[in-house]
């Protein structure tokens, strides 16, 4: 990855993360039984081909990760390649209350694997609102 690539990915991802940046504007886009799904539609960007979103899982009943954080939402900033149909999770964060609220304990910067889109799944119901 270029040096301004990386630059830009990374003030991108500072934007995302600021508190502020939870703000208004979540669009909510499926659920289940376990989670409800939303994406932030005020700070996604789309520069060509690629496209950054943060995707908000609101959890329906607590969780607890292994360092005994309990937690209520993650959130997930994505990237896409559109014309590929593929994404990967830049970075996750854990939330003690609902809709990215409260305390965060853990933030990680993780750059996933591409995986491809499945048409018919959850993440084909993001992708075409990111990449539309």
């Amino acid at each position: 990855m270029t040096i301004l690539i990386r630059s830009l990915l990374l003030a991108f991802l500072y934007c995302l993360c600021s508190q502020a940046a939870w703000a208004e504007g979540w669009i909510r886009y499926a659920d289940n039984d376990k989670v409800d799904m939303y994406f932030d539609s005020f700070h996604k960007r789309k520069m060509g081909d690629t496209a950054f979103v943060w995707d908000l899982h609101d959890l329906k009943s607590p969780a607890k990760r292994s360092n005994e954080f309990v937690y209520k939402s993650v959130g997930y900033a994505v990237e896409y390649q559109c014309r590929a149909m593929k994404r990967r999770v830049l970075a996750i964060k854990w939330y003690s209350d609902k809709m990215g609220e409260g305390k965060q304990q853990v933030e990680e910067g993780v750059v996933g694997d591409w995986v491809m889109i499945t048409p018919g799944s959850i993440e084909k119901l993001l992708f075409d609102h990111i990449c539309e």
